[in-house]
């Protein structure tokens, strides 16, 4: 039996799932929280909005490390004409710096300006974005594709992005960024954080990884699935056995983390059902 992602979500479900929402909701839904400070008052704006993926940009180029990592990043270099900066396609980038920088504070630019409810004019800004409730299962989506409006041109970047087989979302969840930003303080605020769900573990593994080969204008899909530690590739009709090396060279365009307790509780009735099969 070839491993499935349909296989995990019944797996993770087991049937108990609440609500009236479907599947998909219940397993990969989360919660983002925005937060814009008046940088004349310090008064804060803060919405919600569900998500079920999170899209994140490329870093800035931080250099090339490691032999076959350069000689990757060169090629893609001089194959591809870079009119959007050579930073945009040369060197690595990591899931965790890509994550830190979605996290950061940043300033609003002067035509960004939003009106200040204490100030009661538009003032300038910093807005930053964390996680208020993270999902069953995390999925990150890569910026991949650039368009630029002023050249009229659209391209992919192929950069490499390392990504680890754990993570753990904690930096980047809301109460870790309140905490941060206050000086480490642990407090509710206006009632946000203290009836916040943390049923969901901040321990995630990564069980499915999504490649794209290829042009903007014409690629191919391949998906890297993990099943009781062991990796397969799916490429169309064709699933077979790689080693985990084959998986951390892809070149990741989405990327599925689960928390890690239900993973190993997957891989561990997967394991009773082969012997209960045998016997």
């Amino acid at each position: 039996m070839y491993p499935s992602i349909g296989y995990f979500l019944t797996t993770f479900l087991d049937g108990s799932g609440t609500g009236d929402c479907c599947i998909a909701h219940r397993v990969f839904s989360g919660i983002l929280r925005s937060d814009v400070m008046c940088m004349a008052c310090g008064f804060t704006s803060t919405t919600y909005d569900p998500c079920l993926d999170i899209s994140l940009d490329l870093e800035p180029n931080q250099g090339v490390s490691g032999k076959s990592s350069s000689t990757k990043a060169n090629n893609s270099c001089n194959v591809e004409a870079d009119y959007m900066g050579s930073s945009q396609t040369c060197g690595i980038s990591t899931l965790k710096g890509c994550l830190e920088r979605f996290t950061r504070a940043e300033k609003l630019g002067s035509d960004q300006k939003f009106f200040c409810q204490k100030c009661q004019v538009r003032q300038e800004s910093l807005k930053q974005m964390s996680i208020r409730k993270l999902p069953l299962v995390s999925c990150f989506h890569i910026k991949r594709f650039e368009h630029s409006s002023i050249r009229r041109m659209s391209r992919k970047v192929d950069r490499y992005l390392q990504f680890p087989f754990s993570l753990d979302m904690a930096p980047y969840l809301s109460s870790s960024i309140l905490r941060s930003r206050f000086g480490n303080r642990i407090f509710p605020f206006d009632g946000e954080e203290q009836d916040a769900p943390n049923e969901v573990s901040s321990e995630f593994e990564l069980f499915a990884v999504v490649t794209h080969s290829g042009r903007l204008d014409a690629g191919h899909y391949v998906t890297y699935l993990r099943l009781s530690n062991h990796w397969y590739k799916c490429d169309d009709a064709w699933i077979t056995r790689v080693n985990e090396s084959i998986v951390l060279a892809a070149q990741g365009y989405m990327m599925f983390y689960v928390q890690k307790m239900l993973y190993y509780k997957a891989s561990e009735k997967q394991a009773a059902s082969r012997c209960d099969v045998r016997r």
